[in-house]
């Protein structure tokens, strides 16, 4: 694609860690192929400063941009907002708590900056909105490939993360109660309170029945057309669906985008950096821990080892609370349990099996809508419609696997 368009003026009034250093180049390269981000650009952003005695230093950063072109539904500048609140307003908040109890947060990459708009009177994103994170590629990160998943030791050390991602707020809840408001009322989703302003065209199909018609032709999945045909027909209404759902006392900072392209992982060692915090909302721990177990595993750790990562998850989110103490959120595991199957039900299967479509679906073959090569809709039109043996092979997997644990 052409940069045209995305050159970030004014750097050095927005990244942090340039100390009144001269800008003396900026090298933007696109980060992300088409169909690995679905509402942003991705660029990485090396920031070459000098200080007055000639010392330089590159910062290595990623940039998150809105796309320039123009598309019927867009939800991109709210999410984009949403993630700028997460990094300047959440995420201190929580590593502020974090370490009264010895707690690293250190799974968020660090923030380096971002701007709603160069007129600092405006309270909505534009053309200019950019955010700044750290660039963890050159320290040994990497994305694990999408259409395999993770294996058993990455898994659990990302379930670990997890488990820390959610019980620090889940315990402040409790500890720091005003603390916790604020993170609470900064994850909320105002513009989720109706239907989107700009919605699928009149005369489209509905993404939903399409999704569930192709679905139930999937051969693997002919054996279990009733049960599919009864989760379409309960399907909750699209806000609640993806970003709520929760109950008390399990709700918590849920990330709601919970899958491998969405966090870094760094071998040996099996560092975890958590990425994407733009659909964040105030709800159940088990919408995460759900949705990564039935789309980011590797498909034989899902089918023989699920059980000892539901505990395995529950093990070090207890433990958390447990150091934090937090004696009303002590739960047992037949409780935690009751939890994951009521969200798994209500929510994170239809979720998955969504999202599998995008997940799998082949890889360098897509159009690019975030630079107006084709429109989203269509893209997802053409996907359900045409889908690759990968999607089919997962998506046959999942519903066997949730037929067979009583969620579907």
């Amino acid at each position: 694609m052409s940069l045209e368009g995305y050159a970030i003026k004014d750097i050095e009034k927005v990244i942090i860690g340039i100390d009144g250093r001269k800008v003396t180049k900026v090298d933007i390269a696109r980060l992300s192929a088409p169909g690995e981000n679905y509402l942003s650009l991705v660029f990485s952003v090396d920031i070459l400063v000098e200080d007055r005695a000639g010392r330089r230093e590159t910062i290595k950063a990623v940039a998150k941009r809105l796309p320039l072109v123009e598309m019927k539904f867009n939800m991109s500048a709210m999410m984009m907002k949403n993630e700028i609140k997460f990094y300047s307003k959440i995420e201190p908040l929580l590593r502020e708590f974090a370490k009264e109890y010895e707690f690293n947060t250190d799974y968020y990459p660090k923030y380096l900056g971002s701007r709603l708009s160069l007129d600092p009177e405006e309270t909505e994103p534009d053309a200019e909105t950019v955010l700044f994170i750290k660039n963890l590629l050159p320290e040994g990160y990497i994305n694990e490939d999408r259409h395999i998943g993770f294996d058993l030791e990455a898994a659990k050390a990302i379930l670990k993360t997890l488990a820390r991602f959610h019980g620090i707020p889940l315990a402040m809840k409790f500890k720091n109660p005003e603390f916790f408001e604020v993170i609470k009322k900064t994850l909320e989703h105002p513009n989720f309170s109706g239907p989107p302003k700009n919605g699928p065209p009149e005369d489209a199909v509905d993404p939903d029945d399409l999704m569930w018609e192709n679905i139930v032709k999937i051969p693997a999945c002919q054996p279990y057309v009733s049960n599919l045909k009864k989760l379409q027909e309960n399907l909750l209404p699209m806000p609640e669906r993806f970003i709520g759902g929760g109950k008390e006392p399990w709700n918590t900072v849920s990330h709601n985008d919970f899958w491998v392209n969405n966090m870094l992982i760094k071998v040996p060692g099996y560092l975890v950096k958590l990425l994407d915090f733009q659909g964040c909302s105030y709800s159940s721990f088990a919408r995460d821990l759900v949705f990564f177990l039935l789309t980011s595993v590797r498909d034989e750790i899902q089918q023989t080892h699920f059980d000892d990562l539901l505990r395995y998850y529950y093990d070090e989110l207890t433990a958390v609370l447990v150091k934090i103490h937090v004696p009303k959120l002590k739960f047992s595991y037949e409780e935690y349990l009751e939890e994951v199957n009521r969200v798994a039900t209500k929510l994170e299967v239809s979720h998955a099996l969504t999202f599998c479509n995008v997940i799998f679906a082949v890889k360098g073959a897509q159009k690019d809508h975030l630079t107006g090569e084709v429109d989203m809709f269509e893209k997802m039109k053409e996907m359900m419609n045409n889908m690759g043996e990968r999607q089919k092979e997962k998506i046959g997997l999942v519903v066997k696997l949730c037929v067979r644990r009583g969620w579907l």
